[in-house]
């Protein structure tokens, strides 16, 4: 069963009915795998958010943990892959004179050790990274260039939040063309109905929502291929 289908009214469920379900865009023949702001303070501690919000204002607790251990197994089967892996990070820099960017108690601040990625899902030496303050991953910086450049026809998302950056950097994606799936056990969100809500409505209207499972048999169709397509020797 789908995350959202407890969420449907009767109403709503008949409307999906008629209208029929939106053709899957399916994945695409040269992905990237896109994590987006995985750093300490959207994640917090592995416990109720509410327990917690006094230290980690904008943490998603024991949601964002339950995606941070798919994540774990995900992401270097990524790379293994080959694939780009593509991470964000909502961080304020003094540099870019960008405001309470020198204030350590600000949460997005390079001062403050919330805004640094999550340990476990430490950066690997190949991957790459945008530094943005907005939601999506395109907004004013230079993504599109770096997926470009790698001749990337499709995105794999995962990362945080659902109903925030998630959305927003998808809709982007799909303004550019780009295949887009988001998996559903590597995104999260504060509130459930919004975790739900979004995910629904991106299946419905604009990509694919799709499971971890399929996600690793997309992932080993491609070093499938690899293989094969590799010459003799080589």
């Amino acid at each position: 069963m789908r995350v959202w289908e407890d969420s449907l009214s009767e109403h709503d469920r008949k409307v999906i009915a008629n209208r029929g379900p939106r053709a899957l865009s399916g994945f695409g023949e040269r992905p990237a795998l896109l994590v987006i702001d995985m750093y300490r303070g959207a994640i917090g501690e592995d416990r109720p958010i509410y327990e917690q919000q006094d230290k980690y204002p904008g943490g998603c607790g024991n949601y964002a943990w339950k995606a941070v251990r798919h994540m774990q197994k995900l992401i270097p089967a990524a790379r293994e892959t080959g694939i780009p892996v593509v991470y964000s990070n909502n961080i304020y820099r003094a540099i870019q004179g960008l405001p309470r960017a020198d204030d350590p108690n600000y949460g997005f601040s390079e001062l403050n050790f919330q805004s640094e990625i999550q340990p476990e899902l430490a950066m690997q030496p190949g991957d790459l990274l945008v530094e943005k303050q907005r939601a999506s991953m395109f907004f004013q910086t230079g993504l599109i260039f770096m997926l470009l450049n790698k001749k990337v026809d499709s995105l794999i998302i995962v990362g945080n939040s659902t109903s925030g950056c998630v959305r927003a950097t998808a809709i982007d994606a799909i303004g550019y063309e780009f295949k887009v799936s988001v998996v559903e056990e590597c995104v999260f969100d504060r509130i459930e109905i919004s975790h739900k809500a979004s995910l629904f409505d991106l299946h419905f209207k604009y990509c694919d929502v799709v499971s971890v499972d399929q996600t690793y048999e997309y992932l080993a169709s491609i070093r499938q291929y690899q293989k094969i397509a590799a010459p003799v020797g080589g």
